[in-house]
This record gives structure tokens, sequence and C-alpha cells, in this order.
């Protein structure tokens, strides 16, 4: 007779989102390993238009936590080369979250 082993499902993890911007600021809980956009109905302080890192609207800039991103993708390095942004600056639209991570956006929503 074989014994039939059980394997435990992966424990979902989440992490925190730390979120800045002008005079407002929001935490949200987030499932390691989804992009920032997962986001997108939790909150409006981050702005998404074209989702594909040609616009920049969902800049920002990494205050802590930058090690918990997902690596710079090459449409996103492209961008952010073009526009001259700072090292620590990102785009929301490209980035999977591994860890807790603060982030702050610059301006106003619905500058």
């Amino acid at each position: 007779m074989s014994e039939t082993k059980m394997t435990e499902a992966p424990q979902r993890t989440d992490v925190k989102v730390d979120i800045d911007r002008a005079m407002a600021h929001e935490t949200h809980s987030l499932r390691s390993g989804l992009g920032l956009m997962a986001l997108q109905r939790k909150t409006e302080l981050i702005e998404y238009d074209c989702k594909e890192a040609d616009c920049g609207i969902c800049l920002f800039r990494v205050i802590s936590g930058e090690e918990n991103l997902s690596p710079v993708t090459k449409k996103e390095a492209d961008f952010l080369q073009a526009m001259r942004c700072d090292p620590n600056e990102r785009l929301a639209c490209q980035c999977r979250v591994f860890g807790d991570v603060k982030i702050r956006i610059e301006g106003d929503p619905e500058d």
C-alpha cells in the first residue's frame, strides 16, 4: 500500500505599503508578489494611465524598502533614463512588491 503525501499550500504573505502624497498618508496590505497596481481599487493616491511605462503618471519615490521591489524592467529603465529620473524613482505600473515599502508620490492628486 503506498502512502499519500499531503503537501501544504504555500502560505499567503501580506506586506505593508505606506503611501505618502501631499497631505495624505495611507497604509495598505498587499499580497507579496503582486504589483502596486493591485492597490488601484483601494486608493486614489497612485494614479495610472498607460500602465505600460510610457507616460510616467505613476512615478513615485522609494523612501524605504527598495530591496523589496522587483528589479527595474528594461522598459521602465528606458523611461526613467529618458526622463532623467532620480535613482530612487520607479513606476508603480512596473513594480511588484515582495516586502514592506514606503513610497512618496509628488504633487496633489488630480493635479
